[in-house]
């Protein structure tokens, strides 16, 4: 594999002095080290959904009952994401703007764990799975860190 770091890094942001273990990993990949510098919805956009999300057609916005019919193109993630209520779990948003424990899409990528999320969730069911499906991995700590600082911040455009 290219360029594993460890498996243990922090749970949260506010947990930077706890090493624990998660199920992404840290890479050394250009990508997972300039996720470090980001929380802006464009570079996640182009270095997140793109490639884990919209890749193999999943979440592009073409498929009628396809994925959630939730589209992540450019320009069209925010709208299909914040404020939106999950359709696994409608008591859920997608995305919780400021409210990083209560976005079911940290859950789904596995940034948080279902019971951690406020209030806790159920996994997702097994015919739908954890994201991104498109690779057998999570997407690397650094990128699903910054998912989370841009859902901390607000969920800016």
């Amino acid at each position: 594999m290219l360029g594993l770091a460890a498996l243990a890094c922090r749970t949260t942001l506010e947990d930077e002095d706890q090493a624990v273990q998660r199920t992404c990993r840290i890479l050394e990949t250009a990508p997972c080290t300039d996720a470090k510098s980001h929380a802006d919805l464009a570079w996640l956009e182009e270095n997140v959904f793109k490639p884990g999300c919209i890749a193999g057609s999943c979440h592009d916005g073409t498929g009628g009952d396809q994925a959630a019919k939730l589209d992540l193109r450019a320009g069209m993630a925010r709208a299909h994401l914040v404020n939106v209520p999950s359709k696994l779990e409608p008591d859920h948003l997608l995305v919780a703007a400021g409210q990083p424990s209560a976005s079911y899409l940290l859950m789904m990528v596995q940034q948080i764990r279902p019971e951690d999320m406020t209030p806790p969730a159920s996994p997702p069911p097994a015919d739908v799975g954890f994201m991104p499906q498109t690779s057998p991995e999570p997407l690397c700590c650094q990128k699903l860190d910054a998912l989370e600082r841009w859902i901390a911040m607000g969920a800016p455009n």
